[in-house]
């Protein structure tokens, strides 16, 4: 049974100025700020279980879905909330923001992001890779990446596979919600061929 979780992702306003004095520990790779709202829509089944992992970027809303803030929602800035978004022409890179489980009880699961939407340079989805058996570390879990669905990463029962997300903004002006949507593709092993219409140009 193939099963996608989507999450609906806005990337608000861009800062250009004064962000650098934001950080403290609150960006892995960056001391700049800008704006990634993310939900997930919860899925009634149950068998991708997608998770906060970083409390300082994640959250639960009343209603089961998983919020994603790196902008003025996330509290952060010299004073809470002032950091508006991120720099244009930057690259951030957010660790382990949150995980995906294997809760299907069926054996192992096939599993891509697909990312769609973003009006952005570049955005990545990789593994952090100690929270899962047969996913190394610095894996990509970007379903553009592969072109066939052998290859796919495998998430063995009951792994999780923690996310690290990183986001390349343009250097063309863009401004506002650059967001987009990013939805989570499993199958367990003989749908796997089922993932080939969301993997990459080649498939």
């Amino acid at each position: 049974m193939a099963n996608r979780r989507k999450f609906i992702a806005g990337l608000g306003a861009l800062a250009t100025g004064s962000a650098a004095a934001v950080g403290t520990g609150a960006l892995e790779t960056s001391a700049s700020e800008r704006t990634v709202n993310v939900n997930v829509a919860a899925d009634s089944s149950g068998f991708v279980e997608i998770a906060a992992e970083n409390s300082t970027y994640a959250s639960g809303t009343s209603d089961g879905q998983l919020e994603l803030d790196f902008n003025s929602d996330s509290g952060l800035g010299v004073i809470a909330g002032d950091a508006q978004g991120l720099n244009p022409d930057s690259t951030f890179t957010f660790e382990e923001v949150f995980s995906v489980r294997n809760g299907a009880g069926q054996g192992d699961l096939y599993v891509v992001i697909e990312a769609t939407g973003f009006e952005l340079e570049n955005i990545e989805l990789t593994a952090e890779g100690s929270e899962a058996d047969d996913i190394s570390g610095g894996t990509s879990l970007r379903a553009e990446d592969y072109s066939d669905t052998a290859n796919v990463p495998k998430l063995v029962q009951p792994d999780k596979v923690d996310v690290d997300m990183t986001i390349e903004t343009k250097d063309d002006g863009t401004t506002g919600n650059v967001g987009g949507t990013l939805t989570i593709h499993a199958a367990t092993g003989g749908n796997q061929a089922k993932l080939s219409d969301v993997l990459g140009s080649d498939s």
